[in-house]
């Protein structure tokens, strides 16, 4: 069938509105029951312009096939993930979304019963390639609810009114995310500020991207004129999830993950935790000392939840926020995320920049992109100059080389764009800044 080639990427189907249409959804819903053979597949979407027309085609799809629908309506990514792992008799998954890129795009998200993710790639010969006959007889279709059992889950082991006190500032960047969010909070005693709660396809304020600092702008000024305890910051279709503290410091996703690990692995001693190339000493460090064992992967949601499996991990994630739980299906739920680091907080005492300042010890450069256009010859040069000089070298992902205990950097090329991603840390700001500057003058020489 003449669809874009280019939608099929390696998490999911994603692309602009005119690519992404009904005829597509349609074919991606009977593709979804042949592929994992489900006699019932829940599909979810968010708020975008053309989402609920591409759940109804979806939804038609899979119903022409014979086999059942259990619509969850409007809801989150974390909602939908809770929703196909071994609930509600799921066969499959489908989620209509595009998660935080801009009002012009939209996408599918595809899984199989347990959660495991169908990518784009693997779905692209069964969606463009096949003639599906219909059934005999359509399957049934049924509405459910399934925000109650939810957010009971991601409360399972803290009471009600447990953060009462707490003052949080929440920007939802007019995604999904205050759906489940809001009535989580509330039910944990937490006073809210929210920002931009209202779902609205047009992202009107800021890109629903927390893991670009630039998004998190109004949420830190937030936090100051609130006098807040912390901030927490959604993408849109509420899969990612990122904080800030009460001084206005960001915290990545790495040093998140870092503090999970205590938290997770307390009551996991040995535990596998899914951990990524580009992630900071402090995360690995972290992981070590709580007693668990890194399990190096390449990036990517669906590289790390495949992972999960495999290990039987006891937690991953990604410098993205992504955070990945095995009470949670070896998927990612932001609700449980942050119930478990607001609990690990408040045992502290402290503030929250006094909980994580201790993983800020390296000095780090977060993603920086140089736009080059023969990736794969700069990062040729790159691998020819820096590797031998290395202490150790990770080519998982891009190339990582570690120098002693003094500093590392990663460079990673981008899937869709003429991009390198650049990483450096180092043990001193200095450090970090001039070997940052090397090699973004080296990675713009030519």
């Amino acid at each position: 069938m003449p669809f874009s080639q280019s939608i099929f990427r390696a998490n999911d189907i994603r692309g602009l509105l005119e690519e992404i249409t009904p005829e597509l959804a349609r074919q991606a819903g009977k593709a979804v029951v042949v592929k994992t053979g489900g006699k019932n597949i829940v599909v979810g979407r968010d708020m975008r312009s053309t989402s609920l027309e591409l759940q109804e085609a979806a939804i038609d799809g899979i119903l022409s096939m014979g086999a059942n629908v259990t619509s969850i309506g409007m809801c989150t990514t974390s909602m939908y993930n809770y929703a196909i792992a071994g609930r509600l008799d799921s066969g499959g998954g489908l989620m209509v979304t595009a998660s935080h890129n801009p009002p012009e795009y939209n996408g599918i998200k595809m899984a199989k019963d347990n959660g495991y993710p169908l990518s784009g790639v693997e779905m692209k010969e069964p969606i463009c390639d096949v003639t599906y006959e219909p059934a005999a007889e359509r399957g049934a279709r049924r509405e459910i609810d399934i925000l109650p059992s939810y957010l009971n889950t991601c409360m399972k082991g803290t009471e009600p009114g447990a953060f009462a006190g707490v003052k949080a500032v929440v920007d939802y960047g007019n995604g999904m995310g205050a759906i489940s969010m809001r009535p989580l909070l509330e039910r944990l005693g937490v006073t809210v500020v929210e920002l931009y709660a209202e779902p609205d396809a047009r992202f009107p304020n800021h890109e629903a991207n927390p893991a670009k600092d630039e998004t998190l702008a109004d949420l830190k000024a937030a936090i100051w004129r609130e006098g807040a305890d912390v901030g927490i910051a959604l993408d849109g279709d509420a899969d990612r999830v990122a904080f800030v503290d009460n001084e206005g410091q960001t915290v990545r996703g790495d040093q998140t993950l870092a503090l999970l690990a205590e938290e997770v692995l307390a009551t996991r001693p040995g535990g596998k935790v899914i951990v990524a190339p580009n992630m900071s000493w402090a995360t690995t460090d972290a992981v070590k000392a709580a007693g668990g064992e890194c399990v190096v992967n390449p990036v990517g949601r669906t590289f790390v939840i495949k992972a999960m499996h495999a290990h039987k991990a006891a937690l991953g994630g990604e410098v993205s926020s992504h955070f990945f739980f095995e009470e949670t299906d070896y998927l990612e739920s932001v609700d449980y995320a942050a119930v478990r680091v607001l609990a690990l907080w408040k045992r502290t005492g402290g503030t929250f920049a006094d909980f994580v300042r201790p993983l800020r010890r390296y000095a780090n450069s977060g993603e920086v992109n140089l736009e080059v256009h023969d990736k794969a010859g700069m990062m040729a040069r790159i691998e020819a100059h820096y590797a031998p000089l290395a202490s150790e070298v990770n080519r998982l992902d891009g190339i990582r080389c570690e120098f002693g205990r003094d500093w590392w950097f990663i460079v990673r090329p981008s899937n869709n764009e003429p991009l390198l991603r650049l990483i450096v840390e180092a043990t001193s700001e200095g450090l970090m800044k001039e070997k940052r500057d090397e090699l973004v003058a080296f990675m713009t020489s030519v």
